[in-house]
């Protein structure tokens, strides 16, 4: 710690920390343009001097100065308000001062500043800037006119997104901020340049002219998306979310959203938004009250379980739903109905969990988000963190760029990531078992084992050895196509630094062998000792915002709340969507008919003599349905979701329901009480006194860091690959895309502008095929097919064809019950 004098008071900071950090401690605030947390400090505006007594310069740039001992400041002094107000006054020069039409009035720095400073008058006279301002972008829009070149849009990209999309364009007065060759926007769509840039020069093209900023309602509350549970800012006006910001540097995420989270809201308020009970009568929906609506559904169910046993019924739903709809959901299907048939939406993509619970003790990641950055390598396994988990993308690039941690990318394409790794392991589909069971032979071959910790904390060890007998280099490059070397390299990496963690992403549209790649990176941690440490240890990424809490709490036919376990018989979902197996079906926020990989599900749905579906929208399963119950969206009710990292976060009501929709909890609670199920006044309670570890709100169960208890003990579980096939025949793999599945992102038709159904292949797939960049195609499997373009691209491996999923085309229909990488074949139309 060093002591430092700040207009007179003495205040004490970390050694390291800048002069502006000892400031805002003191209390005393400096301005700033260039300045964010979440960025280097770059000392482009000037506006933040100060005065430093006995140094050279008159002046210092607080934000890029290392404070020091002794150091006295002022911030408030004639001369440093003069050389602020000159400043201003020079960047007012060529500003067009058009804020009464701006979108950025009202909460614009520079404006403030102005404003503070009482710059009313300038004495410095130029032309005002007219520059085209760029339509073109889906849904963000520049006017490089308003632009002050604080370089922090230019930065955020580069630094945190570590896509650099943008940069300074020319030296001098001709500088500018813009794109290669002056083009159109082709990026991610984080929008993190727009909640940035401290004047109106970046705007969002869903927000320009919809509100001023003062008329804003604003709540915080959480992302209804992936499984990072991001915080945001839903700004309403007239009962209409007219925008999503960031929330400054609060929440896990430090102000960071992608584009789902900050442009994905339209569904919120869509016109095709059910708003009353519909029942289905001679074929026709007809809208009937929410008294007759849940009578007959009770008495249609209750009469199924008389006649058909309990056992004919199932449930399907949502890993969307809060902890508190999940428990009491379950506690319908149980103890109301008196039936074990209920999973969740992507109920085969949950496996990896609970492989690491076999394995290691929890269905959950080990470690906490934030200890990304902080790693010192990384091995990155069939993840595409740009499109699945776009935050978990930034802690990487902050290990990387920052902490100079070396990453080992293993997956079946080059990814976006694929620049900054210190070794990209392309490996056949299907394969990643192998890939795992070739780095341990290594690192025991290479002596490069935790000995003392395999013997304290470990058990199975010498069962793993026998298996990993042929795991040679060469045997692992005849299967996985990964060359000796580069695996090599790749074990010693991982095995050698101190701080070395795994990162695999679930939900990646197939996870037929996710439990067995759980398995195999928990042998991989174990073998190494790199679990129960900050910035080690195992992360699976779950695909929806609460999927981790549906593991909790025990929404599943084979698990207790608490993470406990039992054994059972029960169905999965995609048993459950199987012809004949189910006489009624009860399918809360999921629409299988477009996103399960069964061909037959239509036909089972239709002979069920019961469906009701309780959803936001009219889906294709919604069609099909005897009774269809409205919902209120994730805006419009409260609750708490659990995000990948175990934190259980709170989940604000920001809208009223739209029309006569009901949140899913008090839907639950009127069926309970139908059944004579006791519903608590306060659901919470009883979720905590089931599961003590969620008595902490805001804070990771068991800890920010899992396994650190003394008489702790990881099971090695020896594993292979369930297939191997060496034959050279086109792959289809699949990748969710950007939007996932649609049951949200499909109702938002800015972001559909973002992506397209298409199938990827290199070139000499192309020429094999006969197709060429952006024809027609059909792409067939044993299992369907279907119509989508073609993408070459020189980031797929041979042999490789990538179907990117999209919210309008059933295309995991390609996909089989096994839901493994499969066989297929593309002909041009």
């Amino acid at each position: 710690m060093i002591t430092l004098t700040i207009n007179g008071k003495e205040v004490q900071i970390e050694d390291g920390a800048t002069i502006l950090e000892a400031c805002e401690l003191a209390g005393s605030k400096v301005p700033t343009l260039c300045h964010d947390k979440r960025l280097l400090p770059f000392g482009a505006c000037r506006i933040c001097l100060v005065e430093v007594e006995k140094t050279r310069t008159k002046f210092t740039p607080s934000c890029s100065t290392p404070a020091t001992e002794g150091m006295v400041v002022k911030t408030t002094t004639p001369e440093i308000i003069k050389a602020r107000k000159t400043i201003l006054e020079l960047l007012l020069i060529n500003h067009p001062l058009d804020c009464p039409i701006c979108d950025k009035a009202g909460e614009c720095t520079l404006q403030e500043l102005v404003y503070e400073y009482g710059v009313s008058e300038n004495r410095f006279k130029g032309k005002k800037l007219a520059l085209p301002v760029d339509h073109l972008s889906p849904l963000i829009e520049r006017n490089l006119s308003r632009c002050v070149l604080c370089g922090k849009c230019v930065r955020i990209c580069n630094e945190v997104q570590a896509v650099g999309e943008i940069s300074f364009i020319n030296r001098g007065m001709k500088t500018y901020i813009g794109t290669d060759f002056d083009r159109s926007l082709d990026c991610e769509f984080c929008g993190q340049c727009i909640s940035i840039c401290p004047v109106g020069a970046l705007n969002s093209r869903l927000f320009k002219y919809k509100a001023r900023v003062w008329d804003l309602k604003e709540t915080v509350t959480l992302c209804p998306y992936c499984s990072n549970g991001c915080s945001l800012v839903l700004g309403v006006k007239d009962n209409e979310i007219k925008r999503i910001n960031s929330c400054g540097q609060v929440g896990i995420n430090e102000g960071n959203l992608c584009s789902k989270g900050r442009f994905g809201y339209e569904f919120v308020n869509h016109p095709e938004r059910l708003k009353k009970p519909l029942l289905k009568k001679d074929g026709q929906f007809k809208e009937v009250t929410w008294t007759e609506a849940l009578d007959f559904v009770f008495l249609r169910l209750d009469k199924i379980k008389i006649e058909r046993g309990a056992g004919s019924i199932g449930a399907l739903g949502s890993a969307r739903l809060t902890n508190e709809e999940v428990y009491l959901f379950q506690k319908l299907i149980g103890q109301g109905i008196g039936s074990r048939h209920f999973d969740y939406g992507g109920g085969y993509s949950y496996q990896g969990l609970v492989g690491l619970k076999e394995a290691l003790g929890y269905a959950a990641s080990t470690n906490s988000i934030s200890e990304i950055r902080r790693a010192e390598s990384i091995l990155l396994l069939r993840a595409d963190l740009n499109e699945t988990h776009p935050n978990i993308k930034v802690e990487v690039n902050l290990a990387v760029n920052r902490n100079k941690a070396k990453l080992i990318i293993a997956n079946y394409r080059r990814t976006k990531l694929s620049p900054q790794a210190e070794i990209n392991l392309i490996y056949k589909p299907g394969t990643e078992v192998t890939l795992i069971n070739g780095m341990i032979k290594v690192i025991i071959e290479n002596d490069l084992i935790n000995k003392s910790f395999i013997n304290e904390k470990t058990e199975g060890v010498e069962k793993l050895k026998l298996l990993l007998e042929k795991y040679t280099p060469t045997y692992v490059e005849k299967v996985c196509k990964i060359s000796p070397q580069e695996l090599e390299k790749a074990a010693k990496i991982y095995a050698k630094t101190e701080k070395a963690l795994i990162i695999v992403a679930t939900g990646m549209a197939w996870g037929g062998n996710d439990k067995d790649i759980a398995y195999a990176v928990s042998n991989l941690a174990l073998i190494t000792g790199h679990l129960g440490k900050e910035s080690t240890g195992v992360y699976f990424l779950g695909e929806k915002n609460n999927s981790q809490g549906v593991l909790d709490l025990g929404a599943l036919s084979r698990f207790l709340p608490g993470s406990g376990s039992v054994d059972s018989q029960e169905y999965r979902a995609l048993e459950m969507l199987e012809p004949g197996r189910l006489k009624a079906m009860y399918i809360v926020g999921e629409n299988p008919l477009l996103t399960y990989p069964l061909p037959k599900i239509k036909e089972a749905l239709e002979a069920l003599e019961f469906l009701i579906v309780q959803d936001m929208f009219m889906t294709k399963t919604a069609e099909l349905a005897d009774v269809v119950l409205p919902i209120c969206s994730f805006a419009e009710k409260e609750g708490t979701y659990t995000n990948l990292e175990r934190r259980v976060q709170k989940l604000k009501k920001a809208l009223p329901c739209l029309g006569e929709s009901k949140p899913d909890l008090e839907i639950f609670t009127n069926l309970c009480r139908r059944w004579g199920v006791e519903v608590p006044q306060d659901i919470w309670l009883e979720i905590v006194a089931t599961i003590p570890m969620y008595k902490e709100i805001d804070k990771p169960w068991g800890g920010s860091i899992l396994y650190i208890e003394k008489d702790w003990k990881g099971k090695f579980i020896a594993v292979e690959d369930q297939e191997i096939s060496f034959d050279d025949k086109l792959l289809l793999v699949f990748t969710p895309g950007h939007l996932y599945s649609g049951s949200l992102s499909a109702w938002n038709l800015s972001l559909l502008k973002v992506g397209e159904p298409m199938v990827e292949i290199n070139d000499q797939e192309a020429k094999r095929f006969g197709v060429e960049d952006g024809d027609e195609v059909i792409v067939s499997s044993k299992k369907a097919s279907v119509q989508v373009k073609v993408k070459i691209s020189s980031e797929v491996p041979k042999y490789v064809a990538v179907v990117h999923l999209y919210p309008t085309t059933n295309m995991v229909c390609l996909l089989g019950k096994e839901m493994m990488p499969i066989e297929g074949s593309i002909k041009k139309i």
